[in-house]
């Protein structure tokens, strides 16, 4: 929702990722055939290129699907565990868990174990991004992904065993499993093998993402489904989920050993088997240190960066706000949220026509700061009216199509090499960011809170957060040579060029058949 970078994802999963999917994010793309093997064209390039690199296709949606499956249940999942002296009314509103009674602490407490626990798998995040990437250079691509599914099933049984674990051990394996998850980079690991194979002499990279984009958003979508109905559920038995989570992971990773061919290709340049990966992680952290004492604009967008990524982590205690402060029950904040994901696909090229109708320079400006002014008046009306709250929730999906400008912006700012570098640095400022501020709005919310400054207290932090991502934005960023305003004109140069040539082409073609 905000610029200059993807989001950190909450625990509880976001809409926005669905409705990017088809021209911003890419999942991990194809399974071929043999290598000089072409497969036979009989349909449209999409089908083809679904048919030819099917397994790839199927064995990572799978387990993307499985990784998101676990974050949308977690944060319920956490209020399960939650125990208590006080018994459960069955007149009462559901509290979220068989073993407790008293709603506001589950509630509390069922937040806070959420909260630490995605701080954890932060901290894995950080190391998977450091090391796993030199793995996938060293070793390859599958036995990251290989490892990453086992990781995931490991978190499943450690939530398995936890459901039927004392408190104080319950909570310990559910921050252990939420760090397990860490384990497997998905997003790093999407991105590099999309790399692999748009640089396969037989890949059209244009198809390729058009048909990832498209199942992605069908896998998000059938999530979302898949979500509402469990976490609507006043059932907080999730032991055969987790048993069926650690199967299919397991099973899934069997797959991929079997039947997924490996994308990584022979660097020519210079020989990365050769290095350990110890060595090789030494090697990329000092490089990240070089870039960020010796580039200014790089150093800025990293600042701003861990910004939005503290501000954007607010939303992970959306739904326990709502349900604590404006007593809705757990059924019927499900539903109450889970209609973002349509608005946001509807909505999904507001942002993009803003832009081109008023420029992306004047346009962006329009966009930033109408989402700064909504927060502004909208957020400290919080708690006036749980109206207020579901419009603002609502209200934010208008600019759901910001992620691919954004992402866009993200890769003019800086030469080819020196861009990978930088997207790699995000990914790692946003991961390092949720150690510290995950935990830190799970202290700050308190569901006993009784008092205005004491109920908004996490969104205080979230609000400091982006006046301070929006002043940089708009000040150094913006005036620096070299910064936004130009990034900006490039993209509508760009723009301009491609309708030039298009119309070109569209007048040759005429041209021809008339003479025809």
């Amino acid at each position: 929702q905000a610029p200059l970078g993807s989001h950190p994802r909450p625990p509880w999963g976001t809409v926005e990722e669905a409705a990017m999917s088809a021209g911003a994010e890419s999942e991990l793309k194809g399974h071929g055939a043999a290598e000089g093997q072409e497969a036979k064209s009989s349909g449209s390039p999409m089908s083809d290129e679904f048919r030819r690199n099917f397994n790839l296709y199927a064995t990572f949606h799978s387990a993307a699907f499985m990784l998101l499956l676990v974050n949308k249940l977690e944060q319920t999942f956490a209020r399960s565990l939650v125990e208590c002296d006080m018994p459960v009314d069955a007149s009462a509103l559901f509290t979220g868990s068989s073993l407790c009674g008293n709603r506001l602490l589950v509630i509390d407490q069922g937040q806070k174990l959420s909260s630490t626990g995605q701080g954890m798998e932060c901290f894995f995040k950080v190391l998977a991004m450091v090391f796993l990437a030199v793995l996938a250079d060293v070793s390859g691509r599958k036995p990251v992904l290989v490892i990453g599914l086992l990781c995931t099933g490991a978190s499943a049984l450690c939530f398995l065993v936890a459901t039927g674990s004392p408190a104080w051990v319950a909570f310990r394996l559910f921050a252990l499993g939420q760090g397990l998850q860490g384990a497997f980079p998905s997003e790093l690991l999407a991105g590099i093998t999309a790399m692999d194979l748009s640089n396969e002499p037989t890949s059209d990279p244009v198809v390729v993402q058009q048909v990832s984009g498209l199942i992605n958003l069908l896998t998000v979508i059938l999530l979302e489904i898949v979500g509402v109905c469990l976490n609507s559920s006043t059932s907080t038995d999730f032991r055969a989920t987790w048993v069926l989570v650690a199967l299919m992971n397991g099973s899934i990773a069997f797959t991929a050993m079997k039947f997924c061919r490996e994308t990584k290709p022979e660097f020519k340049d210079v020989d990365r088997t050769q290095k350990g990966v110890l060595a090789g992680a030494k090697d990329e952290v000092l490089e990240y240190v070089h870039l960020l004492r010796t580039n200014t604009i790089l150093r800025l967008n990293l600042i701003m960066f861990a910004c939005f990524a503290t501000s954007f982590t607010a939303s992970s205690i959306d739904f326990s706000f709502y349900i604590a402060f404006h007593e809705v029950s757990q059924y019927e904040a499900v539903k109450h949220f889970s209609f973002k994901l349509i608005v946001a696909i509807l909505l999904f090229g507001a942002v993009d026509g803003v832009c081109q109708k008023h420029g992306s320079k004047k346009g962006f400006a329009m966009v930033m700061y109408t989402m700064f002014g909504g927060s502004t008046l909208l957020v400290p009306l919080y708690l006036w009216s749980p109206w207020i709250f579901m419009f603002h929730q609502y209200f934010q999906m208008v600019f759901s199509g910001m992620q691919p400008f954004t992402n866009a912006i993200d890769t003019r700012w800086f030469d080819q090499r020196l861009t990978a570098k930088f997207l790699s640095m995000k990914s790692i400022v946003q991961y390092i960011v949720g150690i510290a501020v995950n935990p830190a709005y799970g202290a700050l919310f308190n569901a006993h809170a009784t008092g205005y400054f004491g109920r908004m207290a996490p969104y205080g932090l979230q609000y400091a957060a982006t006046c301070v991502q929006v002043c940089l934005l708009m000040g150094p960023l913006w005036r620096i040579p070299g910064g936004l305003p130009d990034v900006l004109d490039r993209i509508d140069k760009e723009r301009i060029d491609k309708a030039a040539a298009a119309a070109g082409s569209e007048t040759k073609a005429e041209s021809e058949k008339k003479q025809d």
